[in-house]
């Protein structure tokens, strides 16, 4: 059984299509899924999808790095305040704090060095948080990683994952050297042929410490780019597949061990 860590199936283009999205889903053996909220409104939907797909759906809420980096650096606090309010009510169905960290690729000419300061203050409130809460955290990191690791090391985060992995085996070591506690979850990327550190990650990191994902809708899977115009849970089966073909484990400990994995990161029976 396959295990969708990061999709956001209620995202436009998906949210009228949900009964055959479901439907896939189940052909592709893709059985549980996390709902990942990026903002206030997204964190919403996040908890009703987990609540009308039932018993095998959960989601997370947090602020996403650039849903946030034009705020004031000094609204973290009231932000994260009606959050730790949000997630405590909803316990039930929400599994983790995410998805935040640092995206340095969208910041706007000009105005770079606020709102990585932004972006900064919500990721470590977001951080101090989760510990709070004894929840994992869900960090997404693109073009920052020397200060995503600097600020998980100074801000003590130790049960994490770095979703969507973009960066190479020394970045997930030196995290794995830090903390046990660290996991990897791979998308649709590790598909596409010019991703070859993303590869040597997943082909060369612990197995127990890897998970799959779509992020969904975005980043189609190369084997079905031509049939999918936004991605979906369903194709979480094509990472998979392509993880088993690089991991020098039998197909099914890979499966296994992955769904296992995605479990005990979330707690989840």
């Amino acid at each position: 059984m396959i295990f969708d860590t990061h999709c956001h199936a209620y995202w436009k283009g998906l949210e009228n299509r949900h009964p055959a999205i479901k439907a896939r889903m189940d052909s592709e053996r893709v059985m549980r899924s996390v709902q990942v909220g990026t903002d206030r409104d997204t964190n919403q939907k996040a908890l009703s999808l987990a609540h009308k797909w039932g018993a095998d759906t959960w989601c997370t809420a947090a602020m996403h790095p650039t849903s946030c980096q034009d705020l004031s650096v000094n609204a973290a606090p009231e932000w994260t305040a009606r959050l730790k309010s949000f997630i405590r009510d909803n316990r039930d169905k929400i599994v983790a704090v995410g998805e935040t960290g640092l995206d340095y690729y969208r910041l706007t000419k000009g105005r770079e060095s606020v709102q990585k300061q932004t972006q900064r203050a919500f990721f470590i409130a977001h951080g101090i948080l989760a510990a709070q809460l004894d929840l994992p955290l869900v960090i997404h990191t693109r073009d920052a990683a020397s200060d995503t690791v600097a600020l998980i090391k100074e801000y003590n985060m130790r049960r994490l994952v770095i979703h969507c992995f973009s960066e190479d085996r020394a970045f997930a070591e030196e995290l794995l050297a830090w903390s046990d506690d660290a996991y990897f979850s791979f998308s649709g990327i590790l598909t596409y042929k010019q991703a070859l550190a993303v590869q040597d990650a997943a082909c060369s990191l612990r197995l127990d410490r890897i998970m799959v994902e779509t992020d969904a809708p975005f980043l189609v899977p190369r084997a079905v780019s031509g049939r999918f115009e936004l991605n979906e849970p369903s194709c979480t089966r094509y990472v998979m597949d392509c993880l088993k073909e690089l991991r020098s484990e039998p197909e099914e400990v890979v499966e296994q061990t992955v769904w296992e994995n995605s479990n005990r990161f979330f707690r989840i029976e």
